[in-house]
């Protein structure tokens, strides 16, 4: 794979990432998975990052990403990943040239492959007995 982060620039990672997060706070079917983001400028950042090291970027944050099981707690399916990637898909052809667009979103679509694979085999964490979970308060006896 070929390092693109440096070609694409920090700056338009950033900008490429605000711009679709920005949509999918609109969108008919990812609104709801991410209404469980809170502190927005910090998911961004982690996020940017991510897609910095992805694209073959220098890591400078200590970040440890959970990339299934963050999905799995949003209670992601196959079927909201592909609403992703299409949306993902159309962000980066908007505001990258065309080889850049391409490049990022092969990267995009491997990993969207690797999740469906892991749902696919159960291997996915099961998000509704985590959010169940996580929701629920401690109960004494």
């Amino acid at each position: 794979m070929q390092a693109i982060a440096d070609e694409i620039g920090h700056p338009t990672v950033a900008a490429v990432v605000a711009d679709f997060y920005q949509q999918v706070r609109t969108h008919p079917t990812l609104a709801q998975p991410f209404a469980r983001v809170h502190d927005w400028p910090t998911h961004l950042a982690h996020l940017t990052h991510f897609w910095w090291v992805t694209l073959g970027g220098a890591r400078y944050l200590e970040y440890r990403y959970q990339v299934a099981e963050r999905h799995a707690e949003a209670g992601f399916t196959p079927a909201l990943l592909q609403d992703w990637l299409t949306l993902f898909g159309q962000t980066l052809r908007a505001n990258l040239p065309a080889d850049q667009a391409s490049a990022w979103l092969s990267r995009a679509e491997r990993i969207g492959e690797s999740l469906r694979l892991m749902h696919a085999l159960g291997h996915y964490p099961d998000a509704a007995r985590q959010a169940q979970a996580t929701a629920s308060p401690c109960r004494h006896s």
